[in-house]
């Protein structure tokens, strides 16, 4: 059986190990426009955030975390808000999607034209082992919503749980037979909970188009050696993306330090613990009294440490349920003399049972904070989107190979359908990062810069993650025709222009495996003034992650968990992407430059 404490202490660590730090000169904030509190619930009279959800009996906070930022910033984004003191049901992303195929390995039913090639096949973490024993097993991993930012980066966007297929709502989060709790609260573990690994399942319909994700800098800096620092930056930038309308899921220690206060439902974690817990930021108040935060000891004397340093409140969404005055009235009493609500997400707990608490600026725990954008529906050119791509690992790790001489990376695709390619997208591990791309077709050898170039441009990112570019033309590409996406980037580091390139890793956690399949001709780096495909140079890349976890304090954790050492570990390709429309629905072709070529029209730049 697999452990559901296992589960609390992976859930830990999978959070930490992606956290982010604070860079103190790359993303200073502007906060003179923003005001002294805002809450989502109540912006300008609008309510963008969903009802709280009760994510037990699973470690899946991680997700629920995720599909609250996504709900939040898809309802802003698409202007769905409710009057204030309304339930907001206008989305309600499924958190068992995102958790189960973040999870599981690419299977050759899941290979589908314009989302996954069959090279990629055997790619992911392979649980047969631990679903043999536990078929749930994937729901008590844990993780970090940055892994479901890859799932939306990849063309798997947020999926609703109202939808349907073959007439069932398999992406509803409460299994497959519905069943309860075993005290009447919230869901059963028992029941049937799996999801077909096959594209009918996997590519389901969303609205719910995928722009960003943004990995802020934390208000909790941790150094090295794991002391604690505030971080004025990372507050600022998680008020700026509240301000836009973008909730932010957010890592805390929650479990096993007893400092939430449930006489007022505050928390004001006041040593450097690693987080345990995700949850959600919908909203801050400057003017939340420090004092709130204070406990007292068995003497009935506070705890002088309690105290934060000065006031101001994080606004905290979680996902222990909550109690509507309709859940109260419907309420029933089992045979033991137990509360049973009809509502699988009603549970008391949070201020005035509204499942919501508030969080110290300076709670010390803190980490990860990440907001994802989406666009808005009424204004996308295309919904139908073929995305090309080999990065289908999922992992939330990202390791820099950093020069101070230039270095680019690169990924050459074929054509799948004759299609116009209108987008690109691509990953950034550094904070106001530099990105110039260019986008050649007709290649030739290996050489991912021959050929004819069609478009170039230069984009900064203030923040690390995932960014969807629009190209300034929409380029027609023949069915099999090969095409590259060039990136040179670089970012600031110790007052000096660094070149970077971005790979993710992974390793194998107790008894999985993880595979990241890099196939020759695939993806290609330059360096010192030529281009290697990163199959000759992958067993370089794989010691070089490896080394750099065993180094790192933070790490050590997870390290002592991949039992299998450095043949534990595995990379993946680069994650740049190319988004394209297929030509039998490409409507406008008046859109830019025009030449002519064996009848087929090709945008020139």
């Amino acid at each position: 059986m697999f452990k559901k404490a296992v589960s609390i202490a992976l859930t830990s660590l999978l959070i930490i190990s992606a956290a982010s730090v604070c860079s103190f000169s790359a993303v200073a904030e502007d906060t003179a426009e923003l005001p002294s509190s805002i809450d989502l619930r109540n912006y300008n009279g609008k309510n963008y955030v969903t009802p709280v959800k009760l994510q037990d009996p699973f470690g899946t906070c991680w997700a629920f975390g995720a599909a609250a930022a996504s709900e939040s910033s898809y309802l802003f984004a698409n202007d769905l808000g409710v009057n204030a003191g309304e339930a907001n049901n206008n989305v309600n992303f499924s958190e068992k999607y995102m958790s189960w195929y973040v999870y599981h390995t690419i299977t050759q039913d899941e290979v589908s034209k314009g989302r996954v090639r069959s090279s990629q096949v055997g790619e992911g973490l392979d649980v047969t082992e631990p679903e043999a024993d536990y078929p749930n097993a994937v729901y008590s991993f844990g993780g970090s919503s940055n892994q479901c930012s890859n799932l939306f980066a990849a063309g798997f966007y947020p999926v609703d749980e109202s939808v349907s297929v073959d007439g069932e709502y398999p992406y509803y989060y409460s299994g497959k037979e519905r069943n309860r709790g075993i005290n009447g609260v919230g869901y059963s573990e028992g029941d049937d909970w799996t999801l077909p690994c096959n594209a009918k399942y996997m590519n389901a319909p969303s609205n719910a188009v995928f722009r960003e994700s943004r990995i802020l800098p934390s208000p909790a800096f941790k150094s090295k050696s794991v002391t604690y620092e505030f971080c004025e930056e990372g507050l600022n930038a998680i008020k700026s993306e509240i301000a836009q309308g973008h909730s932010v899921s957010v890592a805390i220690n929650m479990v096993g330090t007893n400092i939430l206060k449930k006489t007022n439902w505050s928390q004001y974690c006041y040593s450097p613990y690693a987080s345990n817990h995700q949850v959600t930021i919908v909203g801050y108040d400057d003017n939340y009294s420090k004092e709130n935060f204070a406990i007292t000891n068995g003497n009935g004397k506070i705890i002088t440490k309690s105290i934060p340093p000065s006031d101001g409140a994080f606004i905290i969404k979680n996902s222990s349920g909550a109690l509507t005055e309709e859940d109260k009235a419907n309420a029933t009493t089992d045979e033991n003399g137990r509360t049973v609500y009809d509502n699988p997400n009603a549970n008391p707990g949070g201020i005035d049972d509204s499942g919501y608490f508030y969080l110290s600026y300076y709670d010390q725990s803190i980490e990860n904070p990440i907001s994802f954008e989406f666009d808005k529906v009424s204004s996308l050119k295309y919904t139908t989107q073929n995305f090309d791509q080999y990065d289908m690992m999922l992992s939330a790790l990202y390791a820099n190979s950093d020069s101070n001489s230039e270095t680019k990376t690169a990924n050459v695709f074929d054509a799948e359908e004759d299609e116009y390619l209108y987008q690109i997208s691509y990953y950034t591990n550094n904070p106001s990062a530099t990105v110039n791309y260019e986008i050649y077709k007709d290649l030739a050898n290996d050489n991912p810069e021959s050929g004819i170039l069609l478009e170039s441009g230069t984009n900064t990112h203030k923040y690390k993650g995932s960014h969807k570019i629009d190209l300034s033309g929409e380029y027609f590409l023949k069915k099999g025709e090969k095409y590259s996406v060039v990136l040179t980037m670089k970012y600031n580091q110790d007052n000096q222009e660094t070149y970077t390139s971005v790979f993710p890793f992974m390793f194998n956690l107790y008894n999985t495996k993880i595979k990241g399949v890099v196939n020759e001709g695939e993806s290609y780096f330059y360096s010192e003034g030529s281009w290697n495909d990163i199959v000759n140079i992958k067993d370089d890349m794989i010691d070089r992650a490896y080394q750099y976890c065993i180094s790192q304090k933070e790490y050590e954790p997870l390290m002592a968990m991949n039992f299998d050492g450095k043949d534990g570990f595995d990379i993946d390709n680069y994650p740049i992407k190319g988004i394209s429309v297929p030509a039998s629905i490409h409507t406008d072709l008046c859109n830019g430059k025009h030449s002519w070529d064996e009848g087929t029209v090709t945008l020139s730049p």
